[in-house]
C-alpha cells in the first residue's frame, strides 16, 4: 500500500486502485448514455500524479484511462481514451473546484509535452465529512462574476459523490465498493463501533481469503489511524466474530492485524 501523508488520502488510494473498485464507482455515478461510450474493461490506472508536492498532505489524485466504444477507423489508441480523474475529501474545501480544474489543465498540458492529442477528462468527486458539502460546487459559484460577463466565463462543474447526504442504502456498487464508501462515511463516526460488523461482513463475502487478508489489514491501519472510538481489541474481537474460525495467536490473520496496528 503506497504511503501517503493522511490516512483518509492513504485509504482511498488503496481501495480505489484496485481496478474493480475504480470501474464500479464509475458505472454507478455516470449515465447509461454516457457508460455506453466506454470500454470499461480497457480501464488502466494511470501513474502518477498531477498533485504539486506541497498540497499531498491534503489531496490524493487518481488517474484511469478506458477505450471510446466508437472509435474511427483512422484514429490511434492515444486519440481514443477518455481519462477520469478521481478526488477525495474529507472536509468541505471551498477551493475544490478550482483545484480539480488545475489537474486536468495539467493533464491535458503533459499530453501536449508528450506529443499527444487532448482527451476527454471526467472528474469524479467523493466527499465524506461529517456535515453535507458546503462549499462551492462549480466555477460559477466560487468566482461571483456581473450577469453580462457570464458568457464569457468558464462553466464547470466537478461531479460531487456526497456521502454525507446518502443512506446507507443509497450508496450503490458491488460489495467491495459498498465497503469502501462506507468506511469513509462512518470513518470518524461513532456509529463505527455499530457499523464495523456489517462492514467486515459485507467484504468477507465479497473477497477470497487471500484478498480479504490484504482488505483486513488496510482497514484496521485506516481506523486505528481516524477513529477515537474503536481500539485495536474490538476491532480483533469484531473481526474474530465473522470468520468462520477463530484465528489463533500467530496465525496469518492475527499477524496482518498486529502489523496494522503497528503501522498505524
Amino acid at each position: 500500500m503506497d504511503s501517503l501523508p493522511t490516512p483518509h488520502n492513504n485509504f482511498f488510494h488503496f481501495a480505489l486502485s484496485h481496478l474493480p473498485n475504480a470501474r464500479g464507482l464509475i458505472e454507478t455515478q455516470l449515465s447509461p448514455a454516457a457508460l455506453a461510450e466506454l470500454k470499461l474493461d480497457t480501464l488502466q490506472l494511470q501513474k502518477g500524479s498531477f498533485v504539486d508536492p506541497d498540497l499531498r498532505e491534503k489531496f490524493s489524485d487518481l488517474l484511469f484511462s478506458v477505450e471510446l466504444t466508437n472509435t474511427p477507423a483512422d484514429a490511434t489508441s492515444k486519440q481514443a481514451l477518455v481519462y477520469f480523474l478521481f478526488e477525495h475529501k474529507s472536509q468541505s474545501d471551498p477551493l475544490t473546484v478550482l483545484q480539480v480544474l488545475s489537474y486536468m489543465v495539467r493533464i491535458w498540458e503533459k499530453r501536449v509535452r508528450d506529443g499527444e492529442p487532448l482527451c476527454p477528462i471526467v472528474p469524479l468527486l467523493v466527499y465524506h465529512g461529517e456535515a453535507a458539502w458546503s462549499a462551492a460546487r462549480s466555477l460559477a459559484g466560487l468566482i461571483p462574476t456581473p450577469a453580462a460577463l457570464a458568457e464569457y466565463q468558464i462553466h464547470f462543474q466537478p461531479p460531487l459523490l456526497d456521502l454525507s447526504r446518502l443512506e446507507d442504502a443509497e450508496i450503490q456498487g458491488e460489495s467491495v465498493l459498498r465497503t469502501t464508501l462506507l468506511l469513509l462515511k462512518y470513518s470518524r463516526s461513532r456509529q463505527l463501533v455499530e457499523k464495523l460488523r456489517e462492514i467486515l461482513e459485507l467484504i468477507r463475502r465479497a473477497l477470497p481469503a487471500a484478498g480479504f487478508e490484504e482488505w483486513i489489514k488496510a482497514i484496521e491501519v485506516y481506523i486505528m489511524t481516524v477513529n477515537k472510538n474503536i481500539d485495536h481489541e474490538q476491532y480483533k474481537q469484531t473481526l474474530a466474530s465473522i470468520l468462520p474460525t477463530q484465528f489463533e495467536p500467530g496465525s496469518l490473520a492475527d499477524r496482518l492485524l498486529i502489523q496494522g496496528r503497528e503501522e498505524g
